[in-house]
C-alpha cells in the first residue's frame, strides 16, 4: 500500500497548492467567491478533454452527467483533491497486527 499513501500525499499536495492559487487570485476581493469550482480549472487547463468526457458522459447516460457529475465538479477543486487525497491515506493506511494465539 506505499503506492496508495504516495498518491494521497500528491493529491493532498496539489489541493494545498490549488487553494494557495485561488486565495492569491482573490486578494480581498471576496464578491468574485474564495475558491474555483473543478469544472472551471479543468475548462481552464483542458477545455477539449471536459468537452469529451461531457460527450462520453452523455453518450452512456443524459443522468449521469447532469446531475451527477456536474455537481461533483461543482465542488472547489481544491476539497476534491483534498477528499480523494484523504480516501486514498485512509485506504492505503498501515494495519495494526493483532496476533491472537489460543491453546
Amino acid at each position: 500500500m506505499p503506492a496508495l499513501r504516495f498518491l494521497s500525499g500528491l493529491l493532498l499536495l496539489i489541493a494545498v497548492v490549488i487553494l494557495v492559487a485561488d486565495i492569491t487570485s482573490a486578494r480581498g476581493s471576496l464578491s468574485s467567491g474564495l475558491t474555483v469550482s473543478a469544472a472551471k480549472h479543468w475548462a481552464t487547463l483542458a477545455p477539449g478533454s471536459l468537452a469529451s468526457s461531457q460527450k462520453s458522459a452523455q453518450a452512456l447516460s443524459s443522468f449521469l452527467w447532469d446531475p451527477v457529475l456536474k455537481s461533483f465538479l461543482a465542488v472547489p477543486a481544491w476539497s476534491l483533491f483534498a477528499l480523494l487525497g484523504g480516501l486514498f491515506a485512509y485506504i492505503g493506511r498501515r494495519r495494526r497486527r493483532v496476533n491472537i494465539y489460543t491453546n
